[in-house]
């Protein structure tokens, strides 16, 4: 768990009771609140647990043994995740970012990895976080300031609250095309068609103990939406086309103010999970060239949904 620096509040407004917090260590999504309700729910104290709002850049997943071939080049992490033996969700977790830009309802964070011999690529990242009534978005920006293509994947690592709810009443609904099942080790090693056939097809998704992949078929210039749906509420998600990929954990062990609780991360992927090694899902930008990419939380009035 990481230490983290002071948070920075976004509100849309003084009296709404609804407001992100934002850490500067690591640009994460520490919490979030719509009219006092909390949507992405906060944690106690200032160890972030289980990667909670954490960005994960420049890659996503797991690497085994902290490998990944460069071209020519067999590069090598530092294993951080000892039980699977892998080097696990970026560089930038616990890196401080700076704030580049700042106003009520917005805030931009940025950092550049600096050169190692594990990944040589000087990638500057730009995280914008808006919220207003309708909705929080997040727009990413990453522009290679060196002087080689550089390839990277990225992801946002959002848990999102279940409420009291049992995990037979909880469900994700997403427009999909593939699922992408994972090795005992916790890495992706083939992308499978959905059972039926369907070039795509809306799925009822059971997030429970749940850690997952799935391709969502959108196009440039469109969205894809997703729903969050409990005994409680109906939470609508959304990410545009630069996020092909979601990714669904389910946990029943996410620290809260009252002990462990049930959350459900879901998380947009530029990539696949093991990104650096599935080359032909990374993003690969050319020197001085930039890619950009959204997503968000649309709220809606809460609703009973049934089980």
């Amino acid at each position: 768990m990481a230490k983290l620096s002071p948070s920075l509040d976004i509100t849309a407004g003084l009296d709404s009771g609804t407001s992100a917090r934002i850490s500067r260590t690591g640009a994460g999504l520490r919490s979030l609140h719509w009219r006092g309700v909390p949507i992405v729910p906060d944690y106690p104290g200032d160890d972030r647990p289980l990667h909670a709002g954490a960005v994960l850049f420049p890659w996503a997943g797991r690497l085994p043994d902290g490998q990944w071939k460069d071209h020519d080049h067999t590069r090598t992490f530092p294993i951080n995740d000892e039980l699977t033996q892998s080097a696990l969700h970026g560089l930038v977790c616990d890196e401080e970012f700076a704030v580049v830009a700042e106003s009520d309802c917005s805030l931009t964070l940025s950092h550049t990895l600096s050169p190692t011999s594990g990944y040589p690529y000087p990638l500057r990242l730009d995280i914008t976080y808006e919220i207003s009534d309708e909705g929080l978005s997040v727009t990413d920006r990453v522009t290679n300031e060196g002087s080689h293509k550089a390839p990277f994947g990225l992801a946002h690592h959002p848990y999102l609250s279940v409420g009291v709810s049992a995990w037979d009443e909880i469900r994700v609904e997403a427009m999909v095309s593939h699922r992408v099942p994972t090795t005992p080790r916790l890495v992706p090693h083939r992308v499978e068609p959905l059972p039926s056939g369907l070039p795509e097809e809306m799925l009822s998704i059971a997030p429970e103990g749940l850690d997952e992949t799935y391709a969502l078929p959108v196009h440039p210039g469109e969205r894809s939406w997703l729903r969050l749906i409990t005994a409680e509420t109906t939470l609508t998600l959304w990410q545009d086309s630069g996020w092909p990929w979601l990714h669904i954990y389910g946990t029943d062990s996410l620290p809260g103010a009252l002990g462990l609780t049930k959350a459900v991360a879901l998380e947009p992927h530029t990539s696949l999970p093991n990104s650096l090694n599935w080359r032909e899902t990374v993003v690969s930008l050319e020197p001085g060239d930039s890619w950009q990419g959204s997503w968000g939380i649309a709220f809606r009035e809460t609703e009973n949904t049934g089980s």
